[in-house]
């Protein structure tokens, strides 16, 4: 429903808060959305068309700015998500709507109805990337087409600027050897693109193989034909406001497999499949190093501040189904905004832990977790045989814990904790302050299963 303000104080703000933003200076033969434009503090801000989920808009700013969106019909509705935000907007016109932000953001501004959006994204100026022996730079109001799997080598900087379009995908690393890459960078407020990869050929849009001391920041990732960030036995991983937009079939925004001590923050995601996955062990596509030896566990992962968008299938925040290491442990995702969980039904959903093969996944925390539409599961932990599975053995999970989320939904949501045999159980989890549709979860809401155990939520509580 849209929320048109019309009051004298919605309608004024301070000048002197703004004017502390840029707009990027992009090619002129930068395509341009053919649905939106959009103004930053009256400067005219290119709108990048992203396909069927949406185009994007990203801009630096150094304090508050005044933005004006024009949608090219008339607007019967409007929105601006995440709802957290608290983001007040008023009808300039019939097809305009303005607004103001205070500082780095990222949102959806939805034009009658949640298809193809706008997505917003005000980035903080870009800082440069620490000295490295090698740097790559793409510069502002070029494009660029790298080709397939453009190489990164160890110790290097690749900085795309805000206002660059790279075509192409990257990647750092040997699939089939053990020998590790260090200390490499990806930043800049720049966007890559997948959109000239030829259909039906897929690749990963950035993949990381076996590098230590990673930092990815900034970019927006576009049309990606598989997913669009991949990370395999990654350690010491930051990564921090990047963006992606997506509507492809196999288009997983960040799948962090087999990786320790990684942090993922300030991140957009909106995919058709999975949003965030934590993974182990997987081998395919190409990926051979799991068969030497390499430890396959993952541990000490942090996905904090980020707001994300699952549509048609797949998982909001999952760990599996692919889990072909020892462990998975140490798991935190933390104050998420989750705009649309639209899984397909069955066993996708929202929060996910689906053990398809052998790893003890343990010590799982989600917490300050908002959905404000979702579908098919609230809840899924299972451990199970999938078609994902490759490893005879099943392995179990414990040690899960929600505390404070809440979900809206128009459908009835499910809640399913299901483990697969005496030595391959769920326990040990905890529903603190969990709701739907405003109506606290307890433990008696949740069909029992054999194989999990001590499922329950804190006395006095929800």
């Amino acid at each position: 429903m849209a929320r048109f303000v019309a009051t004298a104080a919605a309608l004024t703000f301070a000048c002197a808060a703004y004017g502390a933003s840029r707009v990027y200076e992009y090619s002129p033969d930068a395509p341009r959305s053919e649905r939106f434009s959009l103004s930053v503090d009256v400067k005219d801000c290119l709108v990048y068309p992203a396909g069927g989920a949406g185009d994007v808009a990203p801009f630096d700013v150094d304090g508050g700015a005044r933005l004006r969106v024009k949608y090219f019909e008339d607007i019967k509705t409007a929105s601006v998500r995440p709802l957290s935000q608290n983001v007040k907007f008023e009808k300039s016109g019939a097809r305009e709507i303005e607004f103001s932000i205070d500082g780095p953001c990222r949102l959806a501004v939805e034009i009658n109805g949640r298809e193809r959006p706008l997505f917003v994204f005000a980035n903080p100026p870009a800082n440069p990337p620490a000295k490295r022996a090698n740097s790559v730079v793409f510069r502002a109001g070029k494009i660029y087409d790298v080709g397939l799997d453009k190489k990164i080598a160890s110790d290097t900087s690749v900085v795309v600027e805000g206002g660059a379009i790279v075509y192409g995908t990257f990647a750092a690393g040997d699939p089939e050897t053990a020998e590790p890459t260090r200390n490499i960078s990806l930043s800049g407020n720049g966007i890559i693109s997948g959109e000239t990869i030829p259909r039906p050929q897929e690749r990963r849009e950035i993949t990381f193989l076996k590098t230590k001391s990673l930092e990815v920041s900034g970019i927006t990732v576009v049309h990606p034909t598989n997913w669009a960030i991949a990370l395999f036995a990654c350690e010491g991983v930051k990564i921090d406001n990047v963006k992606v937009v997506s509507d492809s079939p196999r288009d997983d925004g960040i799948d962090l497999v087999s990786c320790k001590n990684a942090a993922v923050e300030n991140c957009f995601l909106r995919t058709r499949d999975d949003c965030i996955a934590v993974k182990a062990g997987v081998s395919y596509g190409g990926i051979k190093f799991f068969e030497t030896g390499v430890d396959a566990s993952s541990e000490n992962i942090l996905v904090k501040n980020c707001s994300i968008w699952n549509g048609i299938w797949g998982n909001a925040l999952e760990i599996g189904f692919e889990t072909r290491g020892d462990e998975i442990k140490n798991v935190s995702f933390e104050n998420i905004d989750i705009l649309r969980a639209l899984g397909a039904g069955g066993d996708e959903g929202v929060l996910t832990i689906h053990n398809g093969d052998r790893a003890k996944i343990s010590n799982i925390l989600y917490k300050d977790i908002r959905a404000e539409e979702a579908e098919g599961c609230a809840v899924n932990i299972r451990v199970l045989h999938s078609r994902y599975s490759r490893d005879k053995e099943r392995g179990s999970v414990s040690g899960v814990r929600f505390e404070n989320v809440s979900m809206r939904s128009e459908k009835p949501l499910k809640i399913k904790i299901e483990g697969y045999g005496k030595n391959s159980a769920v326990e040990n989890v905890v529903f603190d302050n969990f709701s739907i549709n405003s109506a606290p979860l307890k433990a008696g809401d949740i069909p029992p299963s054999e194989f999990a155990k001590n499922i329950s939520a804190p006395a006095g509580r929800p």
